[in-house]
């Protein structure tokens, strides 16, 4: 079927205007100093939620407050389909940003085939002479990092990913640990001693970090405090001791300057596992300690103006998070996610402990709601007492209206029961029915994170990910490569450009 000639036309136009804009980079020269930031999972929802959700807690009339990125003057939207699937995963995404090429769900920089391997421009930069940094919240060896050096036929390949870390020669590394240091059966050499064997420096507390001053070349940071699958903690339940992305941004900042420049890619790699889990508060505090970390460089960029580049993105949506929920209407009230205290992760094991201290006979939903009001703020009222907030919240009492607004009616109850008796029961579900109630969550903390979000305004989907278009944010040298619409293999193309570096007809290695 011809195509219509209107539409040949505006093809047409697109890339010739698209090579204008490369040939007029090229014409300014290239960046010295690049940062890649990508939120995974983060959609424009979800940025856009966390700067009305800072409004909302100093302000009860509507507004939103910039964060570190949204100020940018350049902003882009690509899609995300890999080359199986509309709905991409974390590896095919990656790929796809690093190397310019679709790929399967689940492949690091390989084709479908898995044939053939293909060469991401951070090895380039490499090669031409950049420093190169690599920084994330989830183990170094998880999809997102591991797409920036590595090549593998799946992205469950851990050990055989850490392994490619001393292959390539990068020279920082920041963030968790490792899933599988041993190996899948744990008989391997461990991947600390080989780091070590290849001059890399493991930092894992905070005495060390502090002594860490250039000139210092691989170096190797891990988070002191790590979770079972090797990441850091999620910044709502940090500790003083552990790191955040922000620090890790400045230390890479400080050990990376050289005369040749440098590139790195910063992930914020929990706010998609908080909304796999559908909890907004845990993936608004990651947001805020994402940008954070932007802000790290953006202060780096003002010392620097001529030759920094920073793009912030997403390599794909995740829980189909709404801005609106059927029983709040046209409202939202998102100050009232301030009543979570503990991620899903830290909740889920506050159950756990509790059915496994707690005798059978006493395993009631009603001896333990003190502990869901004490880190959800969600409290059962009885006739009573909502008649008499009734009254006072028509009075313009705002605690009574607050309390009105938290307080589980008699269809969130019933959830609470069923997802109670599921999660004391012990056993993994894996019916439909729970599957699309409780997405292979404990039961009991993901209907309650759902129940939270609902009351603040806030609806999902999914407990997967999601295909919509993913925001570009950009600023500095280079920057006006990365507005307009286009596809995220377009972003390898931008990036080599910005870094100097000389195209080439192939990317195979």
């Amino acid at each position: 079927m011809r195509k219509p000639l209107w539409r040949i036309v505006i093809t047409a136009l697109s890339v010739v205007l698209l090579l204008g804009s490369f040939a007029l980079a090229e014409a300014q020269g290239s960046a010295k100093y690049v940062f890649l930031f990508i939120g995974d999972g983060m959609s424009l929802p979800l940025i856009h939620g966390t700067q009305m959700y800072l409004h909302a807690l100093k302000s009860d009339t509507p507004g939103a407050e910039e964060l570190s990125f949204t100020t940018f003057p350049v902003v882009g939207l690509c899609s995300t389909f890999d080359a199986g699937r509309y709905i991409t995963d974390s590896a095919s995404a990656i790929t796809a940003i690093m190397s310019g090429q679709k790929t399967l769900d689940g492949v690091l920089n390989m084709d479908p085939s898995l044939t053939k391997t293909f060469k991401t421009f951070a090895e380039e930069a490499k090669e031409k002479g950049m420093k190169i940094g690599v920084l994330t919240t989830v183990s170094l060896d998880h999809a997102t990092p591991a797409g920036v050096y590595a090549h593998q036929p799946s992205r469950n390949n851990y050990y055989e990913i850490a392994l490619e870390i001393p292959k390539s020669g990068f020279d920082f590394f920041a963030g968790g640990g490792f899933r599988e240091p041993k190996g899948k059966k744990g008989d391997q050499r461990d991947i600390f001693e080989i780091l070590k064997e290849a001059g890399y420096t493991i930092v894992t507390t905070r005495e060390e970090f502090e002594k860490l001053t250039p000139p210092k070349d691989k170096v190797i940071i891990v988070n002191p405090n790590l979770d079972e699958d090797a990441a850091m903690p999620y910044a709502i339940d940090r500790s003083a001791t552990d790191f955040s992305l922000a620090e890790l941004t400045k230390k890479a900042i400080e050990l990376l300057q050289n005369p040749q420049g440098f590139f790195m890619m910063i992930e914020g790699g929990k706010i998609d596992w908080a909304c796999h889990a559908n909890d907004a508060k845990a993936a608004i505090g990651d947001v805020l300690d994402f940008e954070r970390a932007v802000a790290e460089a953006v202060e780096f960029a003002k010392k620097h103006p001529e030759e920094t580049l920073i793009v912030v993105t997403s390599d794909h949506g995740n829980g189909g998070l709404s801005l609106g929920y059927a029983l709040t209407g046209y409202d939202l009230f998102l100050h009232r996610l301030e009543n979570q205290k503990a991620s899903y992760l830290v909740f889920t094991e506050k159950v756990k402990s509790w059915r496994e201290g707690t005798p059978k006979e006493e395993q009631k939903l009603e001896n333990f709601l003190p502990v869901i009001k004490e880190y959800f703020g969600l409290p059962i009222l009885s006739k009573e007492e909502k008649e008499q907030l009734k009254t006072k919240a028509k009075e313009g009492d705002k605690m009574a209206q607050e309390l009105l607004g938290l307080a589980l009616e008699d269809h969130e109850i019933a959830l609470l029961e069923r997802a109670f008796a599921a999660s004391m029961s012990g056993e993994k579900l894996t019916d439909p029915e729970s599957r699309l109630l409780f997405g292979g969550y404990d039961p009991l903390t993901v209907t309650l994170t759902r129940l939270l979000a609902a009351k603040s305004g806030i609806g999902f989907t999914t407990f997967a990910h999601t295909a919509e278009p993913m925001p570009v944010f950009a600023l500095g040298a280079k920057a006006e490569l990365f507005g307009g619409f286009y596809d995220n293999t377009d972003l390898y193309a931008k990036f080599r450009v910005a870094l100097g570096l000389v195209p080439a007809e192939s990317t195979t290695r």
